[in-house]
């Protein structure tokens, strides 16, 4: 009996003990290196991860980007190219590689520079 006892009683805190250990996180963070643009401004784009993009298009009510940031919440960065004529090709709706310079801030949206964009696919027209 005394056994069966000290059986229970070190299951018990064995398992106690492995439930407070913290949980690894499983979601995935975006790594700024691909998304798509969603809005553009003479020296900047706002891009969005690309995962985000099925959300919005089932959104299709929400015109502005500040409505789009406040109820889709799409992870985002506004990216200043440091070359502003790679930006003359790029249009709203593109798919975009990023190599970004120096570090991404943690604003929401976030806020990072851009050594060179690359258009991945172009917006169907």
């Amino acid at each position: 009996m005394k056994r069966e006892l000290v059986i229970v009683i070190m299951t018990v805190l064995l398992v106690g003990c492995s439930a407070n250990q913290p949980k690894e996180n499983t979601e995935q963070t975006w790594d700024y290196r691909e998304g798509n643009v969603i809005a553009k401004e003479s020296t900047k784009l706002l891009v969005v991860d690309s995962t985000d993009v099925t959300e919005l298009e089932l959104k299709p009510e929400l015109k502005t980007v500040e409505e789009i940031l406040s109820v889709v919440k799409p992870e985002a960065v506004w990216v200043t190219a440091i070359n502003e004529s790679e930006l003359e090709a790029i249009e709203v709706g593109d798919e975009v590689s990023l190599d970004i310079e120096g570090d991404v801030s943690e604003s929401y949206p976030a806020e990072a520079s851009a050594k060179r964009i690359t258009v991945i696919d172009k917006q169907a027209k």
